[in-house]
């Protein structure tokens, strides 16, 4: 049986939702705000998760995850790991976190492509799904505190900043897909 053309995807899903834990887990442990922390640990938990059961999938299937082929959405993982550490305010992070991605609430799914391989198999058809809808709401959710930890005063870009700090992982994962389907 060849290789799984999906396989990137997963791989890619597994090592960066694993540094995404690390990321938000080390949020958690430095702001002061108590309902943002539990939210973020929540979302960090659900990160771990998606790791294990996507290299759980990979395993499945005969393949180990492999950091060096995986698509790095965290350019500097340890860079941006000593932001979500430093003192810096919550929101001081979001923008930090965010750099230059669009700043556009409307932003097309990141998701929308995942399915366009005809090959996948329904578990890993069904992790997927599992996975995506988990994805979305852990962003609604740290909208939501991020809302609530601020006072309610942010502006639509400001809440798209935390959004995207989340779906960024899911945006750059979905532009693998998009590369990996045209070649």
């Amino acid at each position: 049986m060849s290789e799984p053309t999906y396989l990137p995807l997963l791989n890619s899903i597994a090592v960066n939702e694993a540094k995404g834990e690390r990321l938000l887990a080390a949020w958690a442990d430095a702001t002061p705000d108590k309902e943002l922390a539990e939210c973020l640990r929540f979302v960090a938990i659900r990160e771990g998760e998606h790791a294990m059961a996507f290299t759980k999938r990979m395993c499945e299937l005969g393949y180990p995850v492999n950091e060096s082929t995986a698509y790095q959405v965290f350019k500097d993982f340890d860079k941006t790991l000593a932001i979500a550490k430093s003192n810096a305010t919550d929101a001081e992070k979001i923008r930090k976190l965010n750099g230059d991605r669009p700043r556009d609430a409307e932003r097309k799914d990141p998701f929308g492509a995942f399915f366009n391989d005809a090959s996948i198999d329904p578990q890993t058809g069904a992790l997927l799904g599992r996975y995506i809808a988990e994805e979305r709401d852990s962003g609604r959710r740290l909208e939501a505190a991020y809302a609530k930890a601020s006072g309610g005063g942010m502006g639509k870009s400001e809440i798209a900043e935390l959004r995207g700090a989340i779906e960024a992982l899911c945006a750059e994962v979905a532009a693998l897909r998009k590369v990996r389907s045209a070649a």
